[in-house]
């Protein structure tokens, strides 16, 4: 049963800054330990996956989260992305809260129109590529992916947005925003959040995640 409804709201940076002090880690780690207790956290990449450089998986490593694959990140098919995404959730026997990147989060939010929240928790959708919108040179290589979902989605979901992303325009992510009933998170000045912009851990995007689980979902998050 879907348990939420959601309206676009402001993240506050105050809270999380690229510039946290070294004793932020451990608590950092610990909340993604005590999430990670409740929901089955899944890293859902984008087109090209993400390398080794990506926030993704350094996430993956430093928190022990599971990845989303896929037979092919070159050349992707909607179908057969959409496919292993259900696997992925079918397989896992808690709800699964999503950790989605670019061509990830829209693969995503259109999981959720089709299929419905009743076994997603939530879904944190990083820099969603804008398939309708964009002029990206790549843009042919996913524009079987679209269009983007223009209706509200059925889980608790947040977007965050760079100011400055070839992929996503501000104003176009806040219109998403409204459209799907996201909470609107803003990252700064990071281009695409992670395909070209080494951010390490991405404390900010952490905090950020952290900071909507224990706003939106049913759960214990310290």
């Amino acid at each position: 049963m879907n348990l939420f409804s959601g309206r676009p709201t402001s993240f506050d940076p105050a809270w999380a800054t690229h510039n946290l002090s070294e004793t932020a880690q451990p608590r950092i780690a610990r909340a993604f330990r005590t999430l990670g207790q409740q929901v089955d956290l899944l890293l859902v990449p984008g087109l090209f996956g993400s390398g080794q450089d990506h926030w993704q998986s350094h996430w993956e490593q430093t928190y022990g989260l599971r990845r989303l694959r896929q037979k092919d990140w070159e050349t992707p098919n909607p179908a057969d992305w959409e496919a292993a995404l259900t696997e992925a959730i079918e397989a896992s026997t808690r709800p699964t809260f999503l950790i989605a990147h670019s061509l990830g989060s829209v693969l995503t939010a259109k999981w959720l129109t089709r299929h419905g929240g009743r076994r997603v928790a939530g879904a944190f959708l990083v820099a969603p590529a804008d398939i309708d919108q964009t002029t990206h040179p790549d843009v042919a290589l996913i524009r079987a992916f679209g269009p983007l979902p223009g209706t509200p989605l059925p889980a608790a979901t947040a977007i965050m947005a760079s100011s400055n992303d070839p992929w996503l325009s501000l104003p176009r992510a806040r219109e998403l925003a409204r459209h799907w009933q996201s909470d609107f998170l803003e990252a700064g000045a990071v281009g695409h959040i992670g395909s070209s912009e080494p951010l390490g851990l991405w404390e900010h995007g952490a905090t950020a995640m952290l900071d909507f689980a224990r706003r939106r979902l049913p759960l214990r998050v310290q």
